[in-house]
């Protein structure tokens, strides 16, 4: 995990800038691109904040040190993308949409909580080892 930046420093607000800017481009492009609706300022204000607030969670954790939430959340957040994409190609008489943000949610949420999990574990085995 070498790319990510050291623990406590400056550039980790610029990796969450980063994070949030490719997350709200990869949803608008989902709801006006490839579902074809019409753009809606609101609504693209509204990704615009779940981008920022899932990107300060998660690399809120990063700034903290645990990587390895960061490396699952990130890898959550990736499938969830993913799968809403290809939901968008189903025929599902109109629910495409809400398919797509379900497993979106569902997998950035169990990715941050596989994170949590694999960093407490890295955490008790650094303290079993200390003690």
């Amino acid at each position: 995990m070498n790319f990510l930046p050291p623990a406590r420093t400056g550039r980790w607000l610029a990796w969450s800038a980063g994070y949030a800017l490719l997350l709200w481009l990869s949803l608008i492009l989902h709801r006006y691109m490839w579902l074809g609706e019409p753009f809606n300022l609101i609504l693209a204000l509204r990704w615009a904040i779940l981008a920022l607030v899932i990107s300060g969670i998660v690399n809120g954790f990063g700034w903290l040190g645990a990587q390895l939430v960061w490396i699952f959340s990130t890898a959550g957040t990736v499938a969830g993308l993913f799968l809403m994409y290809l939901y968008t190609y189903r025929e599902m008489s109109g629910f495409e949409d809400l398919a797509g943000f379900l497993s979106f949610g569902l997998f950035t949420a169990g990715g941050f909580a596989l994170g949590l999990i694999a960093e407490g574990g890295r955490l008790l085995i650094h303290y079993w080892r200390t003690r």
